[in-house]
């Protein structure tokens, strides 16, 4: 619980320095505010006719509304033991953990819905969206009872969380991505046909992206035991900066390719700067 309390404590402060606005659906629905006037085709509502047009033109009108609708969301953590590493800063998982706490409590403030899910091979977690602001609650439990370990294939946990989701919305996947692309990419098409828009938050160390080390180092793998090996980092960092710098280009192609939202994030930049970021250059595009 005192664990739980402190996420709420992060994920408050962060919030609160955040703007939080209203949704606004793109489809179109029958309450709220007048959007426009189309002709009446077999199968419309006879209740959406408008007949004081039908009076003036003697021809059937239905009256077309946006209605501000409630966003259904889930945040999905990605628990696989590349997710352990932390160096210089606080491990990817936590800084992951928080990042989705802070979105999950956003939305919740502008009455959205949302849930979360661990995912992982063993102990898959999931709580279902919704909208109560005591909900909040359950999310960060689930988050906070993640632990990450093992060699967990993403696409896979990603297809098996999918018909969880049961209305459209939006799938935040918080991961540092690395594995099969080309599974991954399957698994968020599977997302986007069901129709939700999807976002990536590429949670890496900066040490991964920099390989900023100086000395002799042992590098042991975090998802097969007994991998290990000793090597003087000058002698790799070129190919290795040549290589992970294809890979970031190539995620990001993937996720654009698919119209979702890409983010990438260190873990020692700030967590406010980075949603505040996200926020705002969602919020420019609608």
């Amino acid at each position: 619980m005192d664990q739980i309390r402190h996420l709420e404590l992060i994920s408050r402060t962060v919030v609160d320095g955040l703007l939080a606005g209203k949704h606004r659906s793109t489809t179109k629905g029958g309450c709220c505010e007048f959007a426009q006037h189309r002709q009446y085709a077999p199968g419309d509502e006879i209740r959406q006719i408008d007949w004081q047009i039908y009076a003036r033109n003697d021809r059937y009108f239905v009256r077309q509304f946006e209605e501000e609708t409630n966003l259904h969301a889930i945040v999905a953590l990605d628990t696989s033991g590349s997710m352990k590493f932390g160096l210089s800063t606080d491990s990817k998982l936590d800084y992951a953990r928080r990042a989705a706490a802070c979105l999950a409590r956003l939305l919740l403030h502008q009455r959205d819905s949302v849930g979360a899910a661990v995912l992982n091979d063993e102990r898959p977690l999931f709580a279902p969206p919704r909208q109560n602001a005591s909900h909040l609650q359950a999310l960060l439990s689930v988050l906070q009872s993640a632990q990450a370990g093992g060699a967990g294939t993403l696409g896979s946990q990603i297809r098996a969380c999918v018909p969880r989701l049961r209305r459209r919305g939006m799938f935040i996947l918080f991961s540092d991505c690395f594995g099969d692309l080309d599974d991954l990419a399957k698994a968020l098409r599977v997302v986007r046909a069901r129709g939700h828009d999807v976002v990536v938050m590429q949670i890496l160390a900066p040490e991964e992206v920099h390989f900023n080390f100086r000395h002799w180092s042992s590098f042991q793998s975090l998802e097969s035991a007994g991998q290990k090996i000793n090597l003087d980092p000058a002698a790799v960092r070129d190919e290795y900066l040549r290589r992970i710098r294809a890979f970031l280009e190539q995620l990001e192609e993937l996720v654009t390719g698919l119209g979702g939202d890409y983010v990438r994030v260190t873990t020692n930049h700030s967590l406010a700067d980075a949603l505040g970021w996200f926020l705002r250059s969602r919020m420019a595009r609608t």
